[in-house]
């Protein structure tokens, strides 16, 4: 299936991305009047034996990271703000200009380079003093925290951002910061504290949605999502009820979150029958709020479905599978056939990978193989972000793994970018398919 079978499968205005979040990046994790984020703090204990403190330096870099975007030929770079950065205790009272003034000047050199930015709003860096003071997202008073923020955001940045994401990945956040305790700040020990806490996540992405909605959208006519990760399973038999289980698996992940945005502003009946009185409730008023509170959908797809499925009690005893058609198909059937920007994808290698990273360029190659789901499926995609753009600190991982285009060499002074093969196949399938469209 060759490059000829792709022309015609991308949509003219398709966005090919890249990605990157903050803490895994920037590094200067206490320069210019930067607060603490609960992972400055979380990997200050434990066993934890490295830190995102320096990560790839970006704060530092900016010329280097739009060289290596300029490199890959992309329409979109989809990065992350640091809240500590911008609000160094959480609040707009602590408003820190230097943070601003390096977010700036960043999209800035993006639109000289004439590549738009896929902002994300909050990356799981959350500024410390609001999980010392108020526990986190266990608290309600993190929806009106997070929307004095996000409004902040919108009004400074808005007028050359186009798609914003509130929440990456708000499974993790629950699950893995409020339950297992495998990501920050670490909470575990309270059963029923992921549900509360992915409540409170998605009334602070409603109450983002709305005030853009209210305030921005006309004026800046950007589009506003929440960014879900799913894994993808198959049952291990074909009989019914291991379809059933399959599709409890999925709603207990990617369900939990996409159910209440696009379908009734309720989550799924599956998870309402297994969690009874420990899943909180929608009022009706809450439902009509949350309902509808994403302008398209935003999915990311990745070795986060293994890190997601740590507790394998989400399993329901299936097995996983990389497939992103499938899961591309199910979105699309499950959900109304939204359009969809995968806003996240990729693989990962070891920590001492160099720039031959096999792997990742094979798990990119079947992604496009699998972009049938485009042509055959009739799915409505309309952009991919290949995920990362650098090496940089993978969270729980710490730099035990790369995920990069660009290999970054930790061990020089000014941590030097050079592409890998996963960026060289990259940048000649973009090349190739945008010229072909900008040639019809």
């Amino acid at each position: 299936m060759g490059p000829a079978f792709l022309y015609d499968t991308f949509p003219d205005k398709f966005m090919w991305a890249v990605g990157t979040a903050a803490y895994s990046v920037e590094g200067a994790w206490e320069k210019d009047g930067k607060g603490k984020s609960i992972w400055d703090t979380f990997t200050r204990g434990g066993t934890r034996v490295s830190r995102g403190d320096v990560g790839s330096d970006s704060y530092h870099n900016i010329p280097g990271d739009l060289r290596a975007l300029q490199q890959l030929g992309v329409s979109h770079y989809r990065f992350s703000l640091s809240w500590p950065r911008i609000f160094s205790n959480g609040t707009k009272e602590s408003y820190n200009v230097k943070g601003v003034e390096y977010y700036k000047s960043l999209i800035r050199g993006l639109k000289e380079i004439k590549v738009q930015p896929v902002v994300t709003l909050y990356h799981w860096d959350l500024p410390d003093s609001l999980q010392t003071l108020f526990g986190g997202w266990s608290n309600s008073v993190m929806v009106e925290l997070f929307r004095e923020y996000a409004d902040f955001c919108f009004k400074t940045f808005g007028s050359d951002v186009k798609f914003w994401i509130t929440i990456n990945n708000p499974f993790v956040v629950a699950w893995h910061g409020y339950g297992t305790g495998v990501v920050a700040p670490g909470i575990k020990n309270d059963s029923d504290l992921p549900f509360r806490v992915g409540h409170n996540l998605l009334k602070a992405h409603a109450a983002a949605w709305h005030l853009y909605d209210d305030r921005y959208r006309s004026s800046q006519g950007g589009r506003v999502s929440m960014a879900l990760a799913s894994h993808w399973i198959k049952p291990s038999r074909t009989r019914q009820e291991n379809r059933k289980a399959c599709q409890c698996s999925l709603d207990f992940v990617l369900g939990w979150f996409a159910r209440p945005l696009f379908v009734d502003g309720d989550y799924p009946p599956c998870m309402k029958r297994n969690l009874t009185h420990r899943l909180p409730s929608f009022t009706e008023a809450e439902s009509l709020y949350v309902n509808g509170t994403a302008d398209f959908f935003a999915l990311s797809h990745g070795p986060a479905l293994s890190f997601q499925l740590i507790n394998d009690s989400l399993l329901f005893g299936q097995t996983e599978d990389l497939g992103l058609r499938m899961l591309l198909y199910w979105v699309g059937a499950e959900y109304n056939n939204p359009p969809i920007f995968v806003v996240e994808s990729g693989w990962f290698g070891s920590g001492n990978t160099k720039t031959k990273d096999a792997k990742h360029m094979y798990y990119l190659k079947l992604n496009f193989l699998l972009f049938t789901a485009i042509r055959f499926d009739r799915v409505n995609v309309i952009g991919y972000t290949a995920w990362s753009l650098l090496d940089g600190y993978e969270w729980y991982r710490e730099y035990g793994i790369r995920r990069g285009l660009f290999f970054v060499d930790f061990n020089t002074p000014d941590l030097k970018r050079e592409p890998k093969t996963s960026a060289t196949f990259y940048i000649n399938l973009v090349l190739h398919l945008t010229a072909h469209i900008s040639s019809k």
